[in-house]
């Protein structure tokens, strides 16, 4: 029948990561099938950084170039308490071929990626949510709703999505790279442990006509974390931590990867609050507030799932974990998951070899994610300026955007240590 549909891969999520593993699949001659159950937004997010690796594998799908045309560079991430600037990371020093961070907004990424699926031939399939996914023995069953907008109502009309017609997958393998609320980890019941204490921010960004630090800064004031971005030569993004709880629930933005712009009342967003945090937190900051475009609160959470994958399910990106917000690992460390998968998926040439590259996969990220969130505290302080560092452990480590020896050779910088 027409609504039965056979694939090799399916991959649910068309954001940064599920986009980067059609990618990688794409490139690898695999049939696939992306989908995702809403339109692209071009909307505020809060990933807006790829660190140097991730660069390098862009480069390697041959989109660096379109996305340097793009991005801000900043080579140095500063720690700061108040006005005191206590370590910086110089990236520049790196050996590396993109010895930076490229700033760019995570709607302005996807576009890159999306449109060089569409060179490729290819597209997500927008509008289609999956309903159910049943791992069978020898495949996956997938079913999945085609959705329009209808219009409902009479004296106030409005639209929601209706159900047009539904669709049966047959499967060998599903990527799941469907964010927070992931679909996917909840049919192989992965438990999403929780990390650490989440924490609220008030986010802002605004134009100012004074010249701005050519860096990231990472702000810590006791027991806050706040974090600066430069975005060009004129805009920048600010995050305050704020005391948790001082904030209903239903005001804190859940969904953290695509942001819409609202009518915000709450007083924490307006400019008088705006200067206080300023002046409270970052003091060497004399610029204007200028086009202040955005203002949302905002719940960070540290989470991780206890397994990637099971069966014919596996999981990349914010499926399988969650991180603060200035580290961008998250995203990150999600796009390489994605082609990693995507490599392993197409290399082996027998479902059992299929099975034991997916199972070293989940050993190997599990590994990973244990050591950038430091559960085994294994990084030491060469000295006493670096152990002031190691005291605020919770805001300095899992905020800092690097992996692997990026990471390992940023810390020496600042005389911390891998103990292990």
């Amino acid at each position: 029948m027409f609504n039965h549909k056979e694939v090799d891969i399916a991959v649910l999520g068309a954001g940064a990561v599920g986009l980067t593993a059609a990618l990688a699949l794409a490139d690898r001659q695999i049939d696939y099938v992306l989908l995702d159950q809403e339109q692209p937004k071009n909307s505020h997010s809060y990933a807006l950084a790829l660190h140097p690796e991730t660069l390098e594998l862009f480069d390697s799908l041959d989109l660096a170039e379109s996305i340097l045309e793009k991005a801000f560079q900043i080579q140095k991430v500063s720690v700061y308490e108040s006005d005191q600037k206590k370590a910086t990371l110089d990236y520049s020093m790196l050996p590396l071929k993109y010895p930076f961070l490229a700033v760019i907004g995570q709607s302005e990424l996807e576009q890159i990626l999306i449109n060089s699926l569409s060179r490729k031939s290819h597209k997500p399939l927008w509008n289609h949510r999956v309903r159910f996914i049943e791992d069978n023995d020898d495949s996956l069953k997938i079913s999945v709703d085609r959705l329009i907008e209808g219009m409902t109502g009479y004296a106030m009309a409005h639209f929601e999505k209706e159900i047009d017609k539904t669709f049966e997958y047959k499967a060998n393998y599903l990527i799941g790279a469907d964010g927070y609320e992931s679909t996917a980890r909840r049919m192989i019941a992965a438990d999403f442990q929780e990390i650490s204490k989440a924490a609220d921010y008030a986010v802002f960004e605004f134009s100012t006509t004074d010249d701005l630090p050519k860096e990231m800064r990472i702000i810590i004031q006791g027991d806050k974390t706040h974090v600066y971005w430069p975005l060009s030569d004129s805009r920048c993004r600010w995050s305050f931590q704020i005391e948790s709880g001082s904030v209903p629930a239903h005001l804190l933005e859940r969904d953290y990867h695509q942001v819409h712009l609202g009518d915000y009342k709450d007083s924490l967003l307006d400019e008088k609050h705006l200067y206080e945090f300023l002046s409270n937190n970052a003091p060497w900051f004399n610029g204007t507030i200028q086009n202040l475009s955005w203002r949302t609160l905002v719940r960070f959470e540290r989470r991780l799932v206890n397994t990637f994958g099971k069966g014919r399910i596996w999981l990349a990106g914010d499926a399988a974990h969650t991180t603060p917000q200035a580290s961008v690992l998250s995203m990150n460390v999600g796009i390489r998951e994605a082609i990693d998968l995507a490599n392993r998926l197409a290399s082996a040439q027998t479902d059992l070899e299929r099975r034991e590259a997916l199972e070293k996969y989940n050993q190997n990220y599990k590994d990973e994610w244990r050591y950038l969130f430091d559960l085994d505290h294994h990084i030491s302080a060469a000295d006493k300026a670096a152990h002031w560092l190691l005291t605020h452990r919770s805001s300095l480590i899992g905020n800092i955007p690097a992996t692997g020896e990026t990471l390992t050779e940023l810390l020496a910088q600042i005389h911390l240590f891998d103990a292990a």
